[in-house]
């Protein structure tokens, strides 16, 4: 599936001043470019999602009010839907360790508005952290999604996002690498189901789902191979150079 650059999604004045706006004098080290247009997904209505990493200026650190470490933004911006979050290197470094895996995808996200030293300063720290920890994540967020079903029944576009999130756990953990690309993922697991949902979701992406039938039952499958992906992971129990993170 052919992705779409990111000028197509946003001219690219637009998108400098956006992100000169919500760094506000703040250090990028890393935006990167996810959610569905990224992963193999888009809707017409999919807002561009974008997800970074800053480093806070050193007198807001010791200051006597100390500045909230993520920045979290979602609204229209020239024209544009836009879902924007960013965290505090720190925090995100700290969560990364504890295996949190949205860091871990923000940080080794292929698509990249922000390129250098930094990023690949960070993508050493974050392939030094993985681990069988980050199994915790993926198996929290289905139970999540499996828990609410009934009371928060999804859109087929947020299915599509849930199904890719549970594969990109399937696969950290059986390879030790990170897939993001939902349609690849599908390909890998033979899940013949998913590329007839990703042609339909772009047209009817918004329709929510029934509480019962295949989708449900994808979920639940997706969750069990999860949880064998665990059993069988070739991944040590705790990141194996912690000390990236602490020297970065």
């Amino acid at each position: 599936m052919v992705r779409s650059s990111i000028t197509e999604l946003i001219p690219e004045g637009s998108l400098r001043r956006f992100l000169h706006r919500q760094a506000g004098g703040r250090k990028l080290l890393t935006v990167a470019i996810t959610g569905a247009h990224a992963y193999g997904y888009p809707h017409d209505e999919s807002p561009l999602q974008l997800q970074a990493i800053h480093v806070e200026p050193t007198e807001s650190l010791v200051g006597l009010h100390k500045p909230h470490g993520t920045d979290n933004w979602v609204d229209e911006f020239e024209g544009r839907a836009v879902d924007y979050s960013s965290r505090e290197v720190g925090e995100a470094l700290e969560r990364l360790l504890r295996g949190d895996g949205s860091v871990l995808e923000r940080i080794m996200a292929p698509r990249q508005l922000v390129d250098g030293e930094e990023l690949r300063r960070l993508r050493m720290v974050a392939r030094g952290a993985v681990s069988i920890r980050f199994h915790t994540y993926y198996r929290n967020f289905c139970r999540a999604v499996l828990d609410d079903w009934q009371d928060k029944r999804p859109t087929l576009q947020h299915m599509l996002s849930i199904y890719r999130t549970a594969l990109t756990g399937i696969h950290l953990l059986r390879s030790g690498k990170l897939e993001l690309d939902l349609p690849s993922l599908a390909n890998q697991y033979k899940m013949r189901e998913l590329p007839e949902l990703v042609r339909h979701g772009r047209q009817h992406g918004l329709t929510p789902l029934p509480a019962k039938g295949p989708s449900l039952k994808m979920l639940v499958r997706l969750s069990a191979l999860l949880e064998d992906s665990y059993d069988a992971s070739p991944l040590p129990a705790e990141p194996e150079r912690p000390e990236l993170a602490e020297e970065y």
